[in-house]
């Protein structure tokens, strides 16, 4: 089992009391991938791109034209550290218990309900990764006081740092959504494409087709937004929370 729950990981992290996360963001993954077998790139692979793949982290409902919205999030991922894979491959053999992965986005609302967004995390805590990321958004269905939103989205992310192993991942989804005064109540289901790409030894390509879900809610402070949200496939949970800012483009003088 995972030395550490998500849940109690993820809100040390908020409160600043993380010190096992911390510590374990100086394991170095993959250092020594050439005592993997297949089977076990595989399975890292997989457990690495899911940690990896699109967290929305927004409603269905679109920016609008005049619409920016920035934001922090952090995300914890659940990882099967008592596999060998994962004890073959970090340094010393005592993986973390979870994958921590800060995140800077921003989103642009287009006309015709379409939002566009780039993502970045300078340094997925518990390996060597960071990861650079687009996603476009469409809500075909706008929705109003009444009725809700429906949005289909497409994402690709891919990682750098280490040399020797390199992870892709294409999400697309379809999500529903629906705001209650302050509250913006949102899920969804999609569907991770996941490359996984080991550079040594005679490995071949990892690559997985995983099925996930998402449930989230905004909180609308003003400019302010605070959005939690649970990410969930096969045996594989990823706990979210970000902190942003939303506004049109007039009030930063540009409109």
């Amino acid at each position: 089992m995972a030395k550490s729950g998500g849940p109690a990981v993820f809100f040390a992290v908020i409160l600043g009391l993380g010190g096992p996360a911390a510590e374990a963001g100086d394991k170095i993954v993959l250092e020594n991938n050439t005592r993997l077998d297949q089977k076990e790139v595989d399975s890292l692979g997989r457990e690495l791109g899911l940690a990896f793949a699109a967290v929305p982290l927004a409603p269905a409902e679109p920016l609008e034209t005049l619409g920016v919205d920035v934001g922090f999030g952090l995300s914890v991922a659940d990882i099967r550290d008592e596999k060998s894979c994962w004890k073959d491959a970090i340094q010393g053999g005592d993986p973390p218990g979870s994958l921590i992965l800060p995140q800077f986005g921003l989103r642009k609302g287009l006309p015709g309900g379409v939002d566009l967004g780039i993502i970045y995390a300078p340094k997925v805590w518990g390996s060597e990764f960071n990861l650079l990321g687009g996603e476009a958004k469409w809500a075909f269905i706008k929705g109003s006081m009444l009725t809700p939103s429906l949005a289909v989205r497409m994402d690709y992310r891919r990682s750098f740092g280490p040399d020797n192993f390199t992870l892709r991942t294409f999400t697309t989804d379809l999500s529903i959504s629906r705001g209650f005064g302050i509250v913006t109540a949102y899920t969804g289901v999609g569907m991770a494409f996941i490359f996984a790409d080991p550079d040594g030894g005679d490995y071949q390509l990892s690559q997985h087709r995983e099925l996930k879900g998402y449930a989230g809610t905004r909180f609308n402070l003003g400019y302010i937004q605070i959005t939690p949200e649970i990410d969930l496939a096969r045996n594989f949970l990823v706990y979210s929370l970000k902190v942003g800012m939303l506004f049109g483009l007039d009030s930063l003088g540009l409109g």
